[in-house]
């Protein structure tokens, strides 16, 4: 066995055994032996040496004073680059986020650095603490919530802090139309909205804010049915809300978008093209100053609560609706029915409690139907267009996050700029609408309707989304003449032609093709949905063809309502608005028996490139 390794030696280097106790002996001894001169000198492991390099470190973090707090020394533990003298910084919103940059500056200096809630903060109570509300004499019987507490009277020595008291928990009416309202500080208690405000008259009718949320059908009484019952919301008085909860209220912080849609909700269209667009809308009332590039001061939502679909029954079976909802919203949180019930039980368990949301849209389809923008159109999205003003810009963020997240390069965004913005194309800058009023349908307050941009000299793209595989499609005969008269005009004329089953494609894929789309064409169907993703440009147009007789309005309302022109084609007819046919949906409408002439539709979109029509 080794010297090291004998039994109670002290544990030595194995690297080159020195003979016992020649350390010292070679030093203190008179022996003369040269032997013993080599080991006096001691060689270290690289063991020691890492030991020593270990206790050296471990001395200097506890016997070293900490450095002086600097914006430098915050910042590099935040991984944020400091502001500069020539970098104005700012805090990061989506103004930045959605800017004109694809990698946004995220610096800013220390006194900028935003700061979340802290815990306590996050769960503290916003009720009133002044008074003994429990003193209050008003009728808690009155409220459903059992009996009320002593019958003291009011304190007097403390109205005027009372009046604040209930100054601060009373909800406002920040926008609204039918079907679509916006809302501060709105309660949530026993399953109920509570409104709180001493001011009923200043509220819309219950009809055009809820309803019960039950699928629109055809059966005798659905109407009736689909009627709210007068518990959906409730209005009580800020005196019966500081009686009823105390200080026993909860601050759900941030906006919340509460869908209370019944049904469609798992169709690309009806959640992108109504639901989203509707909602975004009524939203963008908050900021008039969206710019055309996107930037906006609007935080996104905090939460989005569907209050009638489980986590699957909002998804669409290609995938489209979480992708959407995912690249916009990035942080949100999704609630479901089963939240709003959990929430309802905690808040009537021992004493009455409530949750109130800082800030709460409200979006509910058959109060919608209300709506005397919808009545007419049978879009539910058509009366949040008039929520308020904003600018005519107010879309972009959506459309350029999107496409940021599909991979779009910027100058390919910015070919919006050539166009106005949502404003109906019908209504604004056209030669035989000379004198309409440019305001008409626009709900945006503007009077100024130049484009930002000329025209670019990029090659104008036809995308054609071809639906062969679908139950709704053109006859074969049909869909090659279209394709050949497609393919011989693109040669003439000039332009890039894609020719998509968009189901081939991924849903980035599919989306970043619509962001440099020109002019889109197809058979009425979801595929036109991408429609929304287009830049608006005066060259921009959706063609659509139905079945000879048929006409349904989906795609032509929500191109116009975002600046694109629509065209409608029977067969070798085409129209667009103002000069549409009423609604139809004749024998065959859904069919795989659609025809149209190829050479209609090519001298159509020449045509629109030219500026001809």
């Amino acid at each position: 066995m080794s010297s090291f390794l004998a039994p109670g030696s002290p544990p030595r280097s194995p690297h080159g055994p020195p003979p016992p106790n020649a350390y010292l002996d070679s030093y203190f001894s008179s022996s003369s032996a040269p032997s013993f001169r080599p080991y006096w000198s001691i060689r270290p492991t690289r063991r020691d040496v890492l030991l020593c390099l270990l206790t050296l470190s471990f001395s200097y973090l506890v016997f070293s004073s900490p450095p002086a707090p600097s914006e430098t020394a915050f910042v590099a533990t935040t991984r944020i680059r400091p502001s500069t003298a020539t970098a104005p910084s700012r805090i990061p919103n989506w103004s930045k986020l959605w800017g004109s940059k694809v990698e946004p500056d995220l610096s800013y200096s220390a006194e900028e650095i935003p700061r979340e809630e802290t815990y306590g903060e996050s769960v503290r109570t916003y009720g009133s603490s002044v008074v003994n509300l429990a003193a209050l004499d008003v009728d808690l019987d009155s409220l459903g919530v059992g009996k009320s507490g002593p019958t003291d009277k009011w304190n007097a020595d403390a109205e005027q802090a009372e009046d604040d008291e209930l100054t601060g928990v009373t909800t406002s009416l920040k926008g609204h139309e039918a079907g679509w309202t916006l809302m501060d500080q709105v309660y949530v208690f026993n399953g109920s909205l509570y409104v709180v405000t001493d001011q009923r008259s200043d509220w819309p009718e219950l009809l055009y804010l809820t309803s019960t949320g039950l699928p629109a059908t055809s059966e005798p009484g659905n109407g009736e049915a689909r009627r709210p019952k007068g518990h959906e919301i409730q209005f009580i008085s800020p005196l019966e809300a500081l009686a009823l909860w105390g200080p026993r209220v909860y601050k759900m912080a941030g906006t919340t978008w509460l869908f209370n849609d019944g049904q469609f909700i798992d169709h690309y269209y009806h959640f992108s093209a109504e639901l989203l667009l509707g909602t975004w809308r009524t939203y963008a009332s908050l900021d008039r100053e969206i710019s055309a590039k996107g930037e906006t001061s609007l935080p996104p939502p905090r939460r989005i609560w569907f209050l009638h679909q489980s986590t699957t029954e909002w998804r669409d079976k290609h995938g489209a609706n979480p992708t959407v909802l995912f690249a916009l919203f990035p942080s949100v949180s999704l609630l479901y029915p089963e939240d709003w019930a959990d929430i309802g039980k905690q808040t009537v368990h021992g004493r009455p409690r409530a949750f109130m949301l800082e800030r709460a849209l409200l979006a509910d389809r058959s109060a919608a139907f209300y709506g005397q923008y919808t009545i007419p159109t049978s879009r539910t999205v058509a009366n949040a267009l008039h929520v308020g003003t904003t600018t005519r810009w107010w879309w972009e963020p959506i459309r350029r996050q999107m496409l940021r997240y599909s991979g779009v390069p910027e100058d390919v965004l910015d070919r919006n700029l050539e166009g106005l913005g949502a404003m109906d194309p019908a209504t604004v800058n056209q030669p035989h609408m000379a004198g309409v009023d440019t305001d008409v349908n626009v709900g945006a307050g503007v009077s100024e309707v130049e484009p930002l941009a000329t025209p670019g000299t990029y090659t104008p793209l036809v995308t054609y989304i071809s639906r062969q595989s679908s139950r709704r499609r053109l006859t074969p005969e049909s869909h090659a003449d279209l394709v050949q008269h497609l393919e011989d005009r693109a040669k003439t004329v000039g332009f890039e032609l894609v020719i998509v089953e968009a189901e081939k494609l991924s849903m980035e894929d599919q989306f970043a093709l619509a962001g440099r789309t020109t002019i889109m064409l197809g058979v009425h169907g979801n595929g036109l949905t991408h429609l929304i993703w287009m830049p608006a440009t005066p060259r921009s147009a959706v063609i659509e063809m139905f079945f000879v007789g048929g006409f349904a309005r989906d795609y032509q309302w929500t191109a116009h309502a975002l600046g694109i022109r629509h065209f409608g084609v029977n067969h070798d007819t085409t129209f667009t608005a103002p000069n549409i046919p009423d609604v139809a949906y004749p024998e065959g409408f859904q069919g795989e028996s659609i025809t149209v002439d190829g050479k209609t539709v090519a001298d159509l979109i020449e045509d629109r490139l030219a500026g001809r029509v």
